[in-house]
């Protein structure tokens, strides 16, 4: 399991809403793509909206960094050593931003 956020300063939520809706739309092998956070919740430093995937695949990477504009997106496996998952074992589509490490279990 993974999970993907895609971060937007709220300036720009409609455009963070366009592209949930795209994801939604466009992609199958998608478990789930959740509303957008418009506050800082957990770890994350931004506004956020999370997406859900069973596998990671270097055509989902490819595709997801073609689309997201200027947003940037954290990709994690999912564990129970959420620190490592959030910084040594993560992806970074765009700027990396990083993550609150305190918030997270180690």
């Amino acid at each position: 399991m993974y999970h993907a956020h895609v971060y937007f300063p709220l300036r720009e939520q409609d455009k963070a809403q366009a592209l949930n809706e795209i994801i939604r739309q466009e992609r199958q092998d998608v478990l789930r793509v959740f509303p957008l956070v418009g506050r800082l919740v957990g770890p994350h430093k931004m506004p956020m909206f999370e997406i859900h995937l069973e596998s990671l695949s270097e055509e989902f990477l490819a595709w997801l960094d073609t689309i997201r504009g200027d947003f940037s997106v954290l990709i994690h496996p999912v564990s129970e050593e959420e620190l490592l998952d959030h910084t040594e074992r993560a992806i970074w589509l765009g700027r990396e931003i990083g993550v609150f490490e305190e918030k997270l279990e180690k």
